[in-house]
């Protein structure tokens, strides 16, 4: 049996607290709601696990006084987390993931088994997209760190390394006075490949997307189509559609058996620091106006 803190501020952690349990080898012995809350808990209680809702604040904070603790992270906001926390968790040996990683989601699971599978060949152009409302929230937010990173860290993991990155982005108010963010980043991968990763924060509801071509099919997924991933190769296709799937619960079984070392953690600190690499990268490619060369030598997770 492990034993889960649920941290983050008031009222941000009822989700968690009820994907926890449903979980029969998790138990909740604390909810932290404050970063001196979560610091008597953690000195006056044995606990396995920390999982970090929303916080207002850097989520560094959170995870460094978890991290010292010795104890397992998962991260509600992996865009809000810094490099200091993430080589932290490295350091002490701690596992850390993050919440909203594409890794079990199950369309992009699913495309991600078929592409290593070799369902669509050689990959040649990938195309993805995730937009978002336009909000005063988002205004200040880094729109490649905001909604991009979970896109970067499955296309390291489902096609490699990334070697360069080219990225444009366009901000401008609308008639509501609201400021739209708009962006495009170009990856060329260490196999080849070349993606194609459009971020919106203009749309009218959340959305997701993507069209990976190879030389011997396609794989396709729309958010918005009620049958949400699509294969085809020649004359041959086929439609899957996933019922029943929590997401969160399911990471957190996931988790809990990594812990329990019964599992190798699907993410690891290493992936989230290239992720942030991607996302600098595109940062300096807008600033520059040229692609940003990557110098890469971490393993696949």
């Amino acid at each position: 049996m492990v034993k889960v803190v649920v941290a983050g501020e008031v009222g941000t952690s009822v989700k968690e607290s009820q994907a926890w349990f449903r979980i029969k080898e998790a138990e909740i012995v604390g909810v932290a709601d404050s970063l001196s809350s979560l610091g008597e808990i953690l000195q006056g209680t044995e606990v396995d696990i920390v999982d970090i809702g929303s916080v207002s604040e850097s989520a560094d904070q959170w995870v460094t006084l978890a991290a010292q603790a010795g104890k397992h992270i998962l991260c509600a906001d992996g865009s809000a987390l810094g490099r200091e926390g993430i080589r932290l968790c490295d350091q002490y040996g701690v596992v850390l993931q993050y919440a909203n990683t594409l890794r079990f989601a199950p369309e992009y699971e699913q495309a991600h088994e078929q592409i290593k599978n070799g369902t669509i060949g050689k990959a040649g152009v990938i195309r993805l997209r995730r937009g978002a409302p336009a909000s005063a929230e988002n205004a200040g937010k880094c729109l490649f760190q905001e909604l991009g990173m979970r896109e970067f860290d499955w296309l390291r993991w489902t096609f490699g390394e990334v070697e360069r990155v080219m990225a444009r982005e366009v901000k401008h108010m609308n008639e509501s006075g609201q400021i739209v963010y708009y962006a495009l980043v170009m990856l060329r991968m260490a196999g080849g490949a070349i993606a194609h990763v459009e971020l919106s924060l203009a749309d009218g509801t959340e959305h997701a997307s993507f069209e990976l071509t190879g030389d011997q099919g396609m794989i396709t997924h729309d958010s918005r189509e009620s049958i949400p991933i699509r294969w085809s190769g020649g004359e041959r296709s086929l439609s899957v559609t996933f019922r029943g799937l929590d997401l969160m619960q399911r990471q957190r079984e996931h988790f809990v058996r990594c812990v329990q070392k019964q599992e190798v953690a699907r993410l690891h600190a290493r992936d989230l620091l290239a992720a942030l690499d991607i996302v600098a990268a595109a940062r300096e490619s807008v600033k520059r106006g040229q692609p940003v060369k990557l110098i890469h030598g971490g393993d696949e997770g």
